[in-house]
């Protein structure tokens, strides 16, 4: 028997626009919560707008972060519209926006003026460098937070200029810190009865995912080498060409690779080889490690060295394109990939929540809004606005 998501009577008032904040809200809307995404009449979130792909006139972005929300437009530069912002803030539990932080000032829709309608409200701001940073009004992207954060630099290979990672994931470690304080937050509030002001910064989530990375010049001053797609800790690991496609591979400790020599490659002698004997030893012998695997590798499809590392306890897996990775049955078998029915893309699979949960699991995808979709009806099932309310303020361009 299942019962509600978690977030269940959960109320999000959201006003981001495209990765950061609506990465976030998208996993509290999974998570059960009522997700009340505040949109400019005039075009929406900018990623309505990035396209091609599309479907239905709908923009694979927006449709990729924007499940389960409902779309309210309101013109948030008139008077009438701030208005209308702040009673749903009196009905809501919690407000997350991505603006620069004094776009939110400007428009008397900031922390203090929100928290004065409702003391309760958990309000969360992700920025590029902090509302209190002295850099505070430089916006902030994803790119330049890789950049200036260290994450740029370290992904490459030694030889090579540094490259960002593809996927935009500057905003989306940035998105999943502000969930985990979003949550830690409702549960203080549990406590206090109080709501709080949250601030994310993209840099500082880009240095605190580089981890022991970041760690190693702050104890040497020096940085670590640019590993590519092997490892500065554990040898052999990296990825190795194989008969019809490449394979990663990692060798974590001395006993993984004795399993590797003896069960995958069969090649008892080499587990026994001074050179390669712990993993100081194999850091200092790269080279001459992988000259040796890298002909025996190449010389069986991947599938076949995948199947064997598996059964012997050393970690491997192929290196697939997005296409293969999605198609792959891995995910399929865990539910990750799933169906959504939408009023003009119509039906398409999609990438769903990653979360499982016994008790409360979370909600199966659904679609991304229209844009306004859903204007009328927050403004009368939340605020009680009878039609001749809702429609003088259509007319006077607040709605859309």
């Amino acid at each position: 028997m299942t019962t509600s998501p978690p977030l269940a009577g959960i109320r999000v008032l959201d006003f981001t626009r495209v990765l950061a904040g609506p990465y976030i809200t998208m996993v509290l809307a999974d998570l059960g919560a009522e997700v009340i995404k505040i949109e400019n009449p005039d075009g929406g979130d900018d990623t309505r707008q990035y396209r091609p792909p599309e479907a239905g006139g709908e923009s694979f972005y927006f449709l990729a972060v924007n499940r389960h929300k409902k779309s309210v437009g309101v013109n948030l530069t008139t008077d009438e519209g701030r208005e209308v912002l702040k009673d749903l803030a009196r009905q809501s539990d919690i407000l997350v926006q991505n603006f620069r932080p004094d776009v939110m000032e400007r428009y008397g829709l900031d922390y203090a003026a929100m928290r004065a309608v409702n003391p309760r409200l958990i309000y969360a701001s992700i920025s590029g460098y902090g509302d209190d940073s002295p850099f505070r009004l430089v916006a902030g992207y994803d790119q330049i937070a890789q950049g200036e954060g260290g994450l740029q630099w370290l992904t490459g290979h030694t030889d090579q200029p540094p490259v960002r990672a593809a996927a935009s994931v500057a905003d989306t470690f940035t998105g999943l810190h502000t969930g985990m304080a979003i949550l830690s937050a409702l549960h203080a509030r549990n406590a206090t009865g109080e709501g709080q002001f949250i601030d994310l910064a993209l840099l500082d989530s880009v240095i605190a995912v580089t981890s022991f990375m970041a760690q190693a010049p702050l104890l040497t001053g020096e940085n670590m080498a640019r590993p590519g797609n092997g490892s500065v800790l554990v040898v052999p690991t990296g990825m190795y060409a194989c008969a019809d496609g490449d394979m990663n591979l990692l060798i974590g400790n001395d006993r993984q690779f004795r399993r590797f020599c003896i069960d995958v490659l069969k090649l008892p002698k080499l587990a026994t080889d001074e050179r390669f004997l712990t993993i100081k030893a194999r850091q200092q012998n790269v080279a001459a490690i992988n000259a040796i695997i890298e002909p025996i590798l190449a010389s069986k499809p991947r599938d076949v060295w995948i199947a064997a590392c598996r059964a012997a306890g050393v970690p491997a897996g192929g290196v697939r394109s997005p296409l293969e990775a999605v198609a792959a049955p891995e995910p399929r078998a865990r539910g990750l990939i799933q169906t959504v029915e939408h009023p003009t893309a119509g039906t398409f699979e999609t990438v769903g929540s990653p979360i499982k949960m016994s008790a409360t699991p979370v909600r199966q995808a659904g679609p991304a809004p229209l844009l306004g979709q859903h204007t009328d009806d927050v403004l009368a099932d939340v605020l009680g606005y009878d039609p001749a309310r809702i429609a003088t303020l259509r007319e006077g361009g607040v709605i859309g």
